[in-house]
């Protein structure tokens, strides 16, 4: 399942699948980066639902019209053209050919609901175009200038129609509305003018003056004009109901919370940047949207995280602000917002850390671990991106732990490692070797494990065993032994190395036995004091990057 990660868009990337469902230390919420990137991020499921909806009845709506025609002709013209009412059958049959896929159950992205609706837009365009031409071109033939002046207000007409159902009718926002419907509103005086320079001894009534002045062009100019003015009020009808949507859905679905940008997305649901109404805190918001098919264990789960996060009162593990459910189903939780970056980013981005430095942060981690195993806790999914370097009480560096999905109870009845649903439960880079064997007891030496493997991943800039298969890496925990992280990088003290090889320890009797013996022994090693509060906000600092919460975009 995805995981929360609240920070300055330093998230996980996407998951991959395999044969077993399987977590690995990129997996989780997708970073805002790689979601920016296509248009549809921001769109919730339900817009997508009412955006297909919509488009499923736009062509009864010009059935309706073509229709309307058809009853009207013989009051609009003496005669029918019938290639124009064959293209329109055409096209018709074509908008309720599509109807008709809209409303069967095949998947459709948002980018390609928005192709068909721009391929209805474009269809019914042409008609007009066709429509105008071989009418005017008809028409004037017969030097019949009424019989084309009344043609083109049928298709200024209709031109309108389309103008005011793409700009309202469907949810969009007021740019892509623009885009679209102000080719559409200059599109009969342009089709006009080109059937002109085609066959200009056929439309000469179009320049002869009457007291000085041309009246058709005049006529159809103010037509331009007027279908300008609509393309206008149709985009500033799209932004204003769009606005209106976003609001009434976001007061529905958080109440007493503004949502902001979306910060990540995953397996369980969404992470959004928030605020509190009243108190305007900043805060991270995650939530879970319910549907007939949602699994009640994740639901359990995404409980138990809220509740067992709540025990924990220490500075270094995430707070939770609040926690709720609405009235259509969704389930949320509110925590801190933490402005940094996670390890896993830190690593990428800067590549291995100083020994100094590993230390400072892995410190503060067992200790949060620490008040987690006292009360009887273990978090089973200890990982560089469940651990973020933030800026808290104006220090950089403040380690916090995430993520307490997969967290049980010491002391509840033994559950197997492996959920009904036959998932591993954890993430098998930094998996301890009874966690991927699915032993039916787990404690807190499961979590000290998995904390030297982070640890070897911040001095090498790879985890102890970097197999390419989740089920690889949990052989390789079980049964292999880890290559000494000096042998990769020499300058790695060997103190600390003596530490994580501990910690890496097969037999749960070799390693630490609690994380306050862990903290001991880092505490002791040569290089502890080289990194301190100082040095960490003159690293931030150097590298131009303070890890200070943004403007928050509501």
């Amino acid at each position: 399942d995805g995981k929360p990660t609240p920070a300055n868009g330093a998230l996980p990337r996407g998951r991959s699948s395999s044969a077993v469902r399987l977590d690995t230390d990129t997996q989780g919420f997708t970073p805002k980066a790689a979601i920016a990137a296509q248009e549809d991020a921001s769109i919730t499921d339900e817009v997508q639902v009412a955006v297909r909806a919509r488009l499923r009845e736009i062509p009864i709506i010009y059935a309706c019209i073509y229709g309307m025609m058809l009853t009207l002709r013989p009051y609009m013209l003496a005669y029918l053209i019938p290639e124009i009412w064959i293209a329109n059958t055409v096209v018709i049959f074509c908008l309720i050919g599509l109807s008709v896929l809209l409303s069967s159950r095949v998947v459709f992205s948002l980018l390609t609901l928005r192709m068909i609706e721009l391929a209805m837009m474009v269809m019914l365009a042409s008609m007009m175009c066709f429509y105008e031409c071989r009418m005017l071109l008809q028409l004037s033939k017969e030097n019949d200038s009424i019989g084309a002046q009344m043609a083109m207000k049928n298709v200024v007409l209709i031109c309108s129609l389309l103008i005011l159902t793409f700009g309202i009718y469907v949810p969009k926002s007021w740019r892509r509305t623009a885009a679209v419907v102000l080719p559409i509103a200059v599109l009969p005086l342009t089709t006009m003018y080109v059937a002109y320079f085609w066959h200009p001894e056929a439309f000469g009534w179009l320049i002869v003056p009457r007291n000085n002045r041309s009246v058709p062009l005049i006529s159809y100019g103010l037509d331009a004009v007027f279908l300008l003015i609509l393309a206008a009020i149709s985009s500033f009808g799209a932004h204003v109901l769009s606005r209106l949507r976003r609001q009434v859905a976001e007061a529905r679905l958080l109440g007493q919370y503004r949502l902001g940008r979306r910060i990540g997305t995953g397996g369980m649901g969404e992470v959004y940047l928030a605020e509190h109404r009243l108190l305007k805190r900043p805060c991270a918001l995650k939530l879970i949207r319910t549907s007939g098919n949602t699994s009640s264990r994740i639901l359990e789960r995404f409980e138990r995280e809220v509740r067992l996060t709540a025990t924990l009162s220490h500075p270094n593990t995430v707070e939770i602000y609040d926690y709720g459910r609405t009235e259509d189903g969704t389930y949320y939780y509110v925590m801190e917002y933490l402005p940094g970056l996670s390890l896993s980013e830190l690593v990428e981005r800067h590549g291995p850390l100083p020994p100094a430095r590993v230390v400072y942060l892995l410190r503060q981690v067992t200790q949060a671990l620490s008040e987690a195993h006292r009360t009887g806790l273990i978090h089973r999914d200890v990982k560089p991106s469940n651990i973020f370097a933030a800026k808290r009480g104006g220090m950089d560096d403040f380690a916090k732990l995430l993520d307490f999905g997969l967290v049980r109870p010491v002391a509840a009845v033994p559950l197997s490692n492996v959920s009904a649903e036959g998932q591993i439960l954890g993430t098998p880079l930094y998996m301890s070797p009874e966690q991927a064997t699915g032993a039916l007891e787990l404690d807190g030496r499961s979590d000290i494990y998995s904390l030297g493997a982070v640890a070897y991943y911040l001095l090498t800039g790879r985890p102890p065993f970097d197999e390419k298969s989740g089920i690889g890496a949990m052989i390789a925990h079980a049964r292999d032994e880890v290559i000494p992280p000096s042998k990769l990088h020499p300058e790695i003290p060997e103190d600390l190395e003596r530490v994580i090889l501990r910690c890496l320890a097969k037999p749960l009797k070799e390693r630490y036995q609690t994380a306050e013996c862990l903290d001991r022994d880092l505490s002791r090693c040569a290089c502890a004091a080289d990194w301190d509060r100082t040095t960490a906000r003159n690293w931030w600092r150097t590298i131009g990057l303070s890890p200070t919460a943004p403007l928050i975009e509501l």
